[in-house]
C-alpha cells in the first residue's frame, strides 16, 4: 500500500538557548510555527521487499537508514515489533540544512504514516521515538503553533493564527549544520526567556500586529551566523530596504525569513531577491501569504 503526504516545513518565531545538557543536546526555549510551504513530497510504501529503504532521487542526501527518515522507520519498527518491508520516497522541496526542518519534517511525517497505517504505538511511545531523533522531530508529529521547551519534546500548543502574516524565506542556497550554529554561539547569550517575551508573540500573532510581532522575535544563534557569513547581512539589509518589518534567522540558519505589512512590499521584496541572486540558481525564495495558493 502506498501513502502520500506534504511534510511541510517550520519557522521559529522565537528561540532562547537556556544551556548545555550533559547528552551534549541543549535547552532550549522556541516558538514553533507549522508551514505547509514549503514542503517534500513523502510517498510510503508499506508493502515494498524486506527491510527500509529510503530514496531522495537525485539529492545529494542519505539514502535508507543513514537518512533520518529512514532512521524514523527504524524506530518505529523497533518499538513495535514489527518486520518492516517499506520503502519512503522523498521529493525535496525544503533545502537542506537551512533552519526550516526538512530533515525533521520527513521524520515526523514517516512516524506519522506508519502509526496511522499499523496504529501499533501510543502518543507518548511516539513523542519519545521522535524526541530520540531530533529536537525538532517531536513538533512533526502534530505541527501546528508550539511552544517547545526541554530539547523539543516539552510542547505547549497554542491555536494557530487564522491568517499568517506575509512572510518571504531566502535560502541563500548554502547549508548550515546545527552543530556549527550551537557550537559557536556565545556563552553569554544563553539564559531563560525573560518574563513576557513569547506572551508578547502570541499576542501579537493573535492581533495580526506586524509591528509588535517583528519587535518580539528573537533568535540566540542568528548572531554567530551573521558574524561568520556576510552574505546574510547583504540579505537582511536588503530585505528591510525593501520594506520587510523584521527580519530573523529560521532556526539554527541559513534560511532568512521577514515579515510584512502587506503582500505588495512582500512582492517587491521577493523581486529584489531574485535579482540579488539572479546569477545564483541554488538560493531558494518561498513567498507565504494569503494570496498565495499552493499545492
Amino acid at each position: 500500500m502506498k501513502i502520500t503526504a506534504r511534510s511541510g516545513c517550520k519557522l521559529n518565531w522565537f528561540l532562547k538557548v537556556i544551556g548545555k545538557r550533559p547528552d551534549g543536546y541543549h535547552d532550549i526555549a522556541t516558538l514553533f510555527q507549522y508551514l505547509p510551504y514549503p514542503s517534500d513530497g513523502i510517498t510510503l510504501d508499506t508493502d515494498a521487499a524486506p527491510g527500509i529503504r529510503v530514496s531522495c532521487g537525485s539529492c545529494d542526501l542519505p539514502q535508507d537508514l543513514d537518512n533520518l527518515a529512514g532512521k524514523a522507520a527504524a524506530a518505529y519498527a523497533e518499538a513495535s515489533g514489527i518486520v518492516p518491508c517499506w520503502s519512503v520516497e522523498i521529493v525535496k522541496g525544503v533545502p537542506a540544512a537551512a533552519g526550516l526542518g526538512g530533515g525533521s519534517a520527513d521524520a515526523g511525517t514517516v512516524l506519522r504514516l506508519l502509526n496511522a497505517h499499523y496504529h501499533a504505538l501510543e502518543e507518548g511511545a511516539l513523542c519519545r521515538i521522535a524526541a530520540g531523533l531530533g529536537a525538532d522531530v517531536p513538533f512533526f508529529l502534530a505541527p501546528g503553533l508550539v511552544f517547545a521547551e526541554g530539547i523539543g519534546e516539552k510542547m505547549t500548543r497554542f491555536a494557530p493564527p487564522e491568517v499568517l502574516p506575509d512572510i518571504l524565506i531566502v535560502n541563500p542556497g548554502f547549508p548550515v549544520s546545527a552543530k556549527w550554529a550551537y557550537t559557536h554561539l556565545e556563552s553569554s547569550r544563553k539564559s531563560p526567556p525573560r518574563p513576557g517575551e513569547v506572551e508578547r508573540l502570541l499576542e501579537a500573532l493573535a492581533r495580526k500586529d506586524v509591528t509588535a510581532l517583528a519587535k518580539a522575535m528573537h533568535n540566540d544563534l542568528e548572531y554567530a551566523l551573521y558574524e561568520k557569513f556576510p552574505l546574510l547581512n547583504v540579505i537582511r539589509e536588503e530585505l528591510y530596504a525593501s520594506g520587510a518589518a523584521g527580519v530573523l534567522v529560521s532556526g539554527s540558519g541559513s534560511s532568512l525569513f521577514a515579515v510584512f505589512a502587506d503582500s505588495a512590499s512582500r512582492k517587491a521584496a521577493a523581486l529584489r531577491m531574485k535579482e540579488l541572486f539572479t546569477q545564483d540558481p541554488v538560493a531558494r525564495i518561498f513567498e507565504i501569504g494569503s494570496d498565495r495558493i499552493y499545492e
